[in-house]
């Protein structure tokens, strides 16, 4: 058995781990995990290595990614630590969405593709549980929402959208691109800044995405795949 743990790192920052445990099987969950509020969710073993590299890996590269670029966006101190404390956390939700939905390899139903989009909420709504600030659970919560209003959980546009979910929504989408998914094979780097080109005043803020694209296009910092 597996559990997915909310700790503490080095940094200063929570981001969530990956750790074995005894179950008695007594009880679907036990009371100790219950009670525990550290503890999202018990993973079974086989699922372990995909919510590790789908989901916590993703969250720490992403995180790394606005922590390479935050500069470049003009950020305070501040705003720089909410950032990245929401990036490393913004796919906690994920945790919280049945595993045969999330893990598919197909197309999703119309009625799969609504469950995956409640992942910013819920993970947004466990955060404020655990006593995380307005700041970071709302980037959290509208790191899917598009400029244009067609993005989720609320078809959030424009200035709806908090500015540091704007930053967070376009490292995200492209470290998803660049590292691929269990459904799609990872873009070339330059595949995946034409991908933000197109995206552009759209799904991202033109904005943000300018800023992204002119930071990884430098020679000098193409090799982001080993940032994290």
């Amino acid at each position: 058995m597996e559990f997915a743990l909310l700790v503490l790192d080095d940094d200063g920052y929570y981001k969530l781990e990956l750790a074995g445990g005894y179950c008695d099987r007594r009880c679907s969950i036990c009371r100790k995990c219950i009670n525990n509020r550290n503890i999202a969710v018990v993973i079974r073993e086989e699922n372990a290595k995909f919510y590790q590299k789908y989901v916590l890996d993703h969250q720490v590269k992403t995180a790394e990614l606005c922590r390479k670029t935050s500069e470049a966006f003009s950020l305070t101190e501040s705003e720089k630590e909410i950032l990245i404390q929401a990036a490393l956390l913004h796919d906690v939700g994920k945790l919280f969405i049945p595993f045969k939905i999330l893990s598919k390899s197909v197309p999703l139903s119309p009625f799969e593709k609504k469950i995956i989009q409640l992942h910013p909420s819920k993970g947004a709504e466990w955060l404020r549980e655990r006593g995380f600030s307005e700041d970071i659970t709302a980037v959290v919560e509208s790191h899917h929402e598009r400029v244009d209003g067609l993005g989720y959980p609320y078809g959030l546009k424009g200035d709806e959208i908090p500015y540091l979910a704007k930053v967070l929504s376009v490292c995200d989408a492209f470290e998803v691109m660049i590292s691929g998914r269990h459904y799609k094979n990872p873009k070339t780097i330059k595949e995946a800044l034409e991908e933000l080109k197109k995206g552009a005043g759209t799904q991202f803020d033109s904005y943000t995405a300018k800023v992204l694209i002119e930071i990884l296009d430098k020679e000098e910092m193409i090799n982001v795949q080993n940032w994290a």
